[in-house]
């Protein structure tokens, strides 16, 4: 018998180990490029194999550790990761490498801020500062002469943060089946393919799509027999659940056809693997329950605390401490009507606290979005920076009945929270609101110029986007947007 511990437990040594310093690669794949490049002889006795930057605190921390791409074919050394916005470019030096011996290498600056047009020769003044606010072009002539190569280089600079959040309004759509009379309107993904079921009062209709940002979506009206809990809908990979207006449970392969499941529920709260979670009430007694129960299921009374209604979506949240899979929910209002801060997680057969809530700023909120999505860190003393898994909460009510502005995350799987400062922040654009539905989506990028290089760069990726779907404003209406935003450093160029 495999033991397992408690999953405050888990969670707890989780945020433990992750407070030790972090070790982190340079590199998202193999350190050592292994791809094979080919040059005649003759292009070889002007190839440039390596630029860096030489190292100037004064300048920026680790300014020497900036990678610099480098495009033989098209003559071309940049930085594809930019130095963070306002660096000071005009006077740096820099150190570079050739393949062979070199008879010359000049740079030819122009059109700089400080530095007047000039000719610097590398080779015989390697230790003189350059300034890279214009033009710069690095000439190679090989050692026989017979040979001469221009290389462009730019040192790029942000002109925005990176590491900001953003929902350009340009990149608001409008939401899917909406209609200004309609009552409910939950998007969900099963499976493979995104739902979205909304109710006018009198008739239902399911929506279909492969992606979030389909434009069109296959609609398909629904003849419902009971009167749904719109805001209810949930889905695993096979299947969407719901309760109507008296509690009853059905469930449906693709929203067209329902079929009761013989149980009654106070709420439903998510979904873990193929079965669905919700709480049972009698006499003012609140029990966990779950359909299909699995062997030896015990419906056992909920803990002191915890949310038996209006907590934010269940989302699964995986980690390498504990054997099973992970689910959590925010907030919510427990059995005495108080509005909840509390994380609570479920590991397939018990629910535990997460959050440190001594040390959590994470406030009181009923409705609110729970989603996994991405930040940045660096390694101490270089220049690189590495994706993390973060926990972010946005939307919901406050306590007092208004509506949460900003954003909360967590690095720690739940168990601490900080407060998203200016640039991860919701924007004023966008409108304050509580039970939106988020989805991250990925879409592939290209990487505007060449592709063929001395050292090994990536020409495609994929870029995760993030999709807020509809939500209710404080006047209880349905906000009829679907708002697409990104971490903007993953809209970047990888490094490598």
């Amino acid at each position: 018998m495999i033991n397992k511990a408690p999953l405050y437990f888990v969670l707890a040594m989780a945020l433990m180990l992750l407070s030790l310093p972090a070790l982190i690669s340079c590199n998202d794949k193999d350190d050592d490029d292994n791809t094979v490049y080919t040059y005649s002889e003759s292009e070889q006795t002007t190839l440039v194999t390596s630029f860096s930057l030489q190292a100037d605190a004064d300048v920026l921390a680790n300014l020497d550790s900036v990678h610099f791409t480098i495009d033989y074919d098209n003559g071309l050394i940049y930085n594809a990761d930019s130095l963070p916005v306002g660096t000071d470019i005009s006077a740096l030096k820099v150190t570079v490498n050739f393949l062979n011996t070199v008879n010359s290498a000049v740079f030819n600056i122009t059109g700089a801020t400080e530095q007047a047009d000039t000719t610097i020769n590398y080779t015989t003044s390697m230790t003189k500062s350059l300034d890279f606010t214009g033009k710069t072009v690095l000439t190679v002539t090989s050692a026989d002469q017979s040979q001469v190569k221009d290389y462009d280089i730019k040192v790029l600079v942000h002109k925005v943060n990176p590491d900001s959040l953003v929902f350009p309004q340009s990149w608001r759509r409008d939401l899917p089946g909406y209609q200004s009379n309609l009552m409910g309107h939950k998007a969900v993904k099963q499976g493979d393919v995104y739902r979205i079921l909304t109710y006018d009062g009198s008739q239902c209709t399911i929506l279909t799509a492969a992606a979030p940002n389909q434009g069109m979506w296959d609609t398909q009206l629904v003849n419902m027999l009971f009167v749904p809990q719109v805001q209810t809908l949930v889905a695993t990979s096979s299947a969407l659940y719901i309760l109507d207006v008296d509690g009853v449970l059905y469930t449906s392969t693709d929203g067209t056809e329902w079929t009761s499941c013989g149980v009654t529920w106070y709420s439903l709260l998510g979904t873990y693997d193929d079965r669905v979670l919700g709480v049972t009430g009698d006499n003012g007694v609140y029990y966990h329950d779950e359909y299909p129960h699995t062997e030896g299921f015990v419906s056992n009374a909920v803990e002191d605390g915890f949310p038996i209604a209006h907590a934010s979506n269940m989302i699964q949240a995986n980690n390498q401490w504990t054997l099973s899979a992970q689910v959590m929910i925010v907030g919510g209002v427990d059995s005495e009507g108080r509005v909840l801060s509390d994380v609570w997680g479920y590991d397939g057969s018990q629910w535990g606290k997460i959050n440190n809530i001594h040390s959590s700023v994470l406030p009181a909120l009923t409705d609110a979005t729970l989603f996994s999505y991405y930040t940045y860190r660096t390694a101490s003393g270089v220049r690189h920076y590495t994706r993390q898994e973060t926990l972010y909460v946005m939307g919901g009510k406050r306590s007092d009945g208004s509506l949460n502005g900003s954003i909360y995350l967590s690095n720690t799987q739940g168990v601490t929270w900080s407060v998203g400062d200016s640039t991860l922040c919701q924007p004023e654009h966008m409108p304050k609101f509580y039970g939106a539905q988020a989805f991250v989506y990925n879409e592939t990028l290209t990487a505007s110029g060449a592709n063929t290089r001395v050292q090994s760069a990536i020409t495609t990726w994929e870029c995760p986007y993030l999709y807020l779907f509809g939500g209710y404003n404080d006047q209880q209406s349905l906000l009829p947007n679907v708002w697409r935003g990104v971490y903007l450093r993953m809209t970047n160029t990888p490094v490598y």
